[in-house]
Formats: C-alpha cells, structure tokens, sequence
C-alpha cells in the first residue's frame, strides 16, 4: 500500500493559508511533519490529519498550567520576563516585573 503525499500548493489550499505561511512554520519548526527529497516538500497525509487532530481545542486559553513557579518561555528567542513576576506585580507586590523595588 502506498502513502499518499500533500505538496505545500495543495495543504495550503486545503487549510486556505498561504503557501509562504507553510514555509515560514518550516523554517520556524512549526507545523505538520514533512518530507524533504532534494528541494521537494512534501507532507505525508497522515502526519497532516495527525496534526490537525492535535490542534483541536476547547478553548482559546492556555494549555498548560502556569503557576507562580512556571516562567514563560516564548517561543523564537522573544525576550520577556517571567509571566509569574509579572503577575505577583499586577497583583500588588512591591516589585516590579524587573525586580527593583518600586520606591528605587
């Protein structure tokens, strides 16, 4: 039995996104998996139900659970600080997200 294959044109059409947005989550490891043969992507279609299967959602919420001791970590090197500074600030603690005191 043979695998049946999506090149980027036709998963493009199928989820109605760009092409070049294919690229960019290729680039970024973002995505479905894929196949590279010399400069031919392809995608095999059961790795692209597999994901679409994963990206199904109840809510637009988080999808772990983020504490006072779990730090954001944002994907591609964006540089913040940590999401439970930044909370224990908004929620009254007298320092501030970079962690100077507020009277400084």
């Amino acid at each position: 039995m043979s695998t049946t294959y999506l090149n980027q044109i036709e998963l493009a059409a199928r989820w109605r996104i760009s092409p070049r947005t294919l690229e960019r989550w290729r680039w970024c490891g973002d995505g479905p998996r894929f196949v590279k043969i010399g400069g031919r992507v392809i995608y095999p279609l059961a790795d692209v139900e597999a994901y679409e299967a994963a990206q199904t959602r109840t809510c637009t919420g988080p999808t772990e659970t983020v504490g006072p001791e779990t730090d954001y970590v944002p994907k591609r090197g964006r540089k913040h600080k940590p999401l439970a500074k930044a909370v224990a600030w908004a929620l009254g603690d007298d320092r501030r997200p970079n962690g100077r005191s507020a009277r400084s």
